[in-house]
């Protein structure tokens, strides 16, 4: 399928994080993470926080965002592995791709889950707290979407959310004509 890069999800922890190490090397594209901190853990230096693709001149930068694993992956799963606020990380990593690296587009790489019911951090309430993310390209929740949905963002611009589900049902495209 030519994957570009990949995010983590909180399955990727069902063997353990050594687990997930000793799969690692079997991927020809980066996993990508903001939000987690691998400090003292067996994937301290083998995730990115984020990737500047260029595309014919457009440079697209893409970044991952993890759900809280606390309460939802049993602890010797994933040890020492640290959850930062998504929204907090998500505005300074796409600041930082937008204005300091000079991306022509950011996209979110999210396994936050689309909505919930109570406050929970999901992708809506990333799309609509942020200032600087164009695309959110979400899991978790499994939604299947026929169409990217559209939110304003904290600084009043357009911000896409999409879903294809799971397992590959659905392929989603997007075109961005810049």
């Amino acid at each position: 399928m030519k994957y570009d890069a990949s995010t983590l999800g909180n399955h990727d922890f069902d063997a353990g994080i050594e687990g997930f190490v000793i799969q690692l090397p079997h991927a020809s594209f980066p996993f990508l993470n903001s939000n987690y901190d691998f400090t003292d853990t067996a994937m301290e230096g083998k995730i990115q926080k984020h990737k500047v693709f260029s595309f014919d001149g457009i440079k697209v930068g893409v970044f991952g965002l993890g759900i809280e694993l606390q309460g939802l992956v049993p602890k010797d799963l994933f040890r020492n592995v640290r959850y930062n606020d998504p929204v907090a990380v998500a505005n300074k990593t796409a600041q930082h791709l937008k204005y300091e690296l000079d991306c022509n587009l950011v996209i979110c790489l999210s396994h936050l889950g689309f909505k919930y019911e109570d406050n929970k951090v999901s992708d809506v309430i990333l799309a609509k707290q942020s200032a600087d993310i164009d695309l959110i390209l979400g899991g978790h929740t499994h939604t299947f979407f026929t169409k990217p949905e559209e939110y304003q963002n904290s600084a009043g611009a357009k911000v896409l959310v999409n879903q294809v589900g799971w397992a590959g049902i659905y392929l989603g495209q997007i075109d961005f004509f810049l």
